[in-house]
């Protein structure tokens, strides 16, 4: 239950699980008169951080007939939530003779069923061994000279299920301070966020938008809205992109993911700056204009200071809160999503065809 995507400009097959699918199928295999937890399935999937996402594709289980999502509960007994309601969810635990009282499972211990018990192959223990090897081939030397050519990434999402990506790639010309291109592309996607593994949630889009863009020139650097190595694996989606498309990278994100800031602010302009710690090591910079700020770390084929110099260098324009560089896409998938939002959704109110969206 895995998806191959296939870019041929970039010369890279790319295969994502499909967690819909996986966790949806592994339901019919709990036996009568049993239950699992949120953080169970989690822990079969090869992470427990991932129990929330686990929630939300039983929320959104358009198929409760057939994965029956009833039998997922919380880890302290409570029901929890049912797309048919809870009262439903009740009678449905009670025909299995599951004793509930007040809203809890009176005898979870003695009814569950147990991660290493579930038929759930650890999918996500393999994307963090991958993001580990890949991770290995990080290069944070230094980048030489001034970069004119930027791509900046963003991307947007329509809820499905399957979740809709909208990625918008923009082609900048730093010396001459114009868009020489844009791409956008918008690819179904079938692993729901799950925090430290975004690079496999927005991946297939990026590349795809990206790819286009290759198509009018090279950047210097692509920019990209998310971490480089200020990730808990120093891996995040800037640094995955650049090592697997060998094009130098930076991650320029609205909030931190993990680290501490430390030591005194540094004025640049109007901007300033200081360094963020991660175990022990700087990683990355928060820049703020104003009560605006981001968070800048290096990729791939750059260093920290180096990142650090080619963020500073970037214009802010009014009262915008991020580079305009990095504005130019977020608004264009932003128009473009919500362009898209009452098409897909009627289109997706139409399918019938359980197979073209789990196979």
């Amino acid at each position: 239950m895995w998806i191959s995507y296939w870019f041929s400009r970039l010369s890279i097959v790319y295969e994502i699980p499909d967690l819909y699918a996986i966790v949806l199928k592994s339901l019919k295999s709990i036996p009568q008169g049993k239950v699992t937890t949120y953080g169970e399935i989690g822990k079969a999937l090869g992470d427990k951080i991932s129990a929330r996402a686990v929630g939300y594709i039983m929320a959104t289980n358009r198929w409760p007939d057939i994965y029956p999502c009833y039998k997922v509960v919380g880890s302290d007994g409570n029901i929890g939530g049912y797309s048919l309601g809870t009262d439903l969810k009740k009678r449905k635990l009670r025909k299995e003779g599951i004793r509930i009282v007040g809203g809890h499972i009176e005898n979870l211990k003695e009814i569950i069923v147990m991660s290493k018990d579930l038929k759930i192959p650890p999918v996500l223990e393999s994307l963090q061994r991958l993001q580990q090897y890949l991770g290995g081939k990080v290069d944070l030397s230094n980048f030489y000279g001034e970069p004119r050519y930027v791509v900046s990434l963003d991307l947007g999402y329509i809820n499905g299920p399957p979740d809709i990506s909208i990625a918008t790639a923009c082609l900048f010309d730093l010396e001459e301070n114009k868009v020489l291109s844009l791409a956008i592309s918008v690819v179904p996607i079938f692993m729901p966020y799950i925090p430290t593994y975004l690079a496999f949630r927005e991946l297939p889009a990026a590349l795809l938008a990206l790819e286009k863009i290759l198509d009018v020139r090279y950047p210097d650097i692509i920019a990209v809205d998310g971490q480089g190595i200020l990730h808990p694996r120093k891996f995040g989606i800037a640094s995955h992109i650049g090592v697997i498309t060998n094009i130098p990278s930076i991650g320029i994100a609205k909030s931190i993911l993990v680290g501490k800031v430390i030591g005194d602010w540094k004025k640049y302009g109007e901007l300033k700056y200081a360094p963020i710690d991660l175990r022990g090591e700087i990683c990355g910079y928060v820049v703020s204009k104003g009560k605006h700020k981001i968070i800048v770390s290096p990729g791939h084929r750059t260093s920290v200071d180096g990142a650090l110099k080619i963020a500073l260098s970037l214009e802010w324009r009014n009262n915008e809160n991020e580079p305009y560089v990095m504005r130019i896409p977020h608004i264009v998938s932003t128009h473009f999503r919500k362009y898209l939002k009452n098409l897909w959704r009627l289109l997706r109110d139409k399918q019938t065809d359980l197979t073209s969206f789990i196979s």
